[in-house]
């Protein structure tokens, strides 16, 4: 069926607009990367202008109405794509584009096939350009920018679906081969679901490691061995805190792992130390073994077994020797020992791991302060308020030294 426009004529035009169409795709680009950056996203993004060719295929649908055509405009002459690592980036994504851009359409593609076809999941949004191309634009385009977010091994299986099957002028031979490509699309779609749990379990350890450091202010506090208390009131992690590892992951390490993390969130310290032991039983990698000693030094700590704890951290540090929270655990234990000068040592060894370590500028702060070295106390405190001008214990350490030692604020 002819159409009603010379291909000679559109070619010519197609090339004079892209350059227009390049600055206004460019554009949108910086804006994305720079709002996701912004939010702590650095995903791939690719964009690319639709070639000419594919583009006249798909005006002659347009003006025959069949499949493919069917909106009777051309929405993805422009095309943005965002490849995020996990699942869940995709939502966070979505909805800060939403809040962005004018979002005139949004399509979850894949949702609307069976598990027996090909599609592949991918969020596609059609965003209202703010500010387009002025003059002539080529027939049966739109003013927006086709939007498509997809996990990394989305974008891979879209990527060799379009040449084995969009692109291929050969129909698929038989039914085998279409079940191994139903197969692979299930293990690629799995695979996302597994990383995705993954990532939420590292997230609950994560959270629930903050709150065990956070049981050991807590027992200075109650010890009342530090000059100045931290407050704040710790509560121990809800029953549910550090879920199971998924299945199929999970064996002995990982279920007496979870089981030792979770009776030391909830303060069963007794519990925790004995389990930790039975992980330390195993065959461990050097810096898990590390981590493990690590926390049980903790939960000794907890339970004022100072020595013991001292005895831990220093065996983690001895495997592990560049993780500087192992080295402010000693430092914490040292001090609590009187051990002042090797508590000052450990922290200055935390301190050349990371300098912009808080923790260790406030515990080398507190030490100075025990060993009557107030200047030096307050020289820390003031490094410290310089990261985190809002951190209440480094400016009540320091209050209580100028009205103690100088008679004054």
């Amino acid at each position: 069926m002819r159409i009603d426009h010379d291909r000679g004529e559109l070619k010519s035009s197609y090339d004079a607009l892209l350059p227009k169409h390049e600055a206004v795709l460019t554009t949108l680009y910086r804006q994305v990367r720079g709002l996701l950056e912004n939010h702590g996203f650095t995903p791939t993004i690719k964009y690319r202008i639709k070639r000419f060719n594919p583009y006249y295929e798909k005006l002659k649908k347009v003006r025959r109405g069949e499949k493919g055509g069917e909106s009777g405009t051309i929405t993805d002459l422009l095309g943005l794509r965002i490849i995020c690592p996990f699942l869940e980036d995709i939502d966070i994504v979505v909805d800060l584009l939403s809040r962005k851009f004018q979002v005139v359409e949004s399509q979850r593609k894949g949702s609307q096939h069976s598990f027996r076809e090909f599609a592949y999941d991918s969020v596609h949004l059609l965003i209202k350009l703010e500010n387009p191309p002025e003059g002539d634009k080529l027939p049966y385009t739109a003013d927006v920018c086709e939007f498509q977010l997809r996990t990394i091994l989305q974008d891979a299986w879209a990527e060799v679906e379009h040449e084995l099957v969009y692109k291929s002028d050969i129909t698929l031979p038989n039914e085998s081969i279409k079940r191994k490509l139903a197969a692979l699309n299930a293990n690629l779609t799995l695979s996302d679901l597994i990383f995705q749990e993954l990532r939420d379990y590292q997230k609950q350890v994560r959270h629930s490691g903050q709150k065990r450091r956070a049981s050991l202010d807590e027992r200075l506090n109650q010890e009342e061995v530090i000059t100045i208390s931290h407050g704040g009131g710790w509560q121990p992690a809800p029953a549910n805190e550090v879920g199971p590892l998924p299945s199929p992951l999970a064996n002995d390490l990982e279920r007496t792992m979870l089981d030792a993390l979770k009776a030391h969130s909830h303060n069963e310290f007794e519990t925790a130390v004995e389990l930790y032991g039975d992980l330390l039983q195993m065959e461990l990698d050097a810096p898990v073994r590390a981590l493990v000693l690590n926390h049980r030094g903790m939960a000794h700590f907890s339970l004022g077994n100072y020595e013991s704890a001292l005895d831990d951290f220093s065996a983690s540090t001895a495997l592990d020797g560049v993780n500087p929270r192992s080295w402010c655990n000693r430092a914490l234990a040292n001090r609590v020992l009187r051990a002042y000068k090797q508590s000052i040592e450990d922290y200055n060894r935390a301190l050349s791991l990371d300098p912009v370590n808080g923790e260790g500028l406030f515990g080398r702060a507190q030490t100075y302060c025990e060993m009557h070295l107030f200047t030096k106390a307050l020289e820390d405190c003031e490094l410290v308020l310089g990261q985190q001008p809002d951190y209440l214990p480094a400016r009540q350490l320091m209050e209580s030294i100028r009205r103690g030692v100088f008679g004054g604020g």
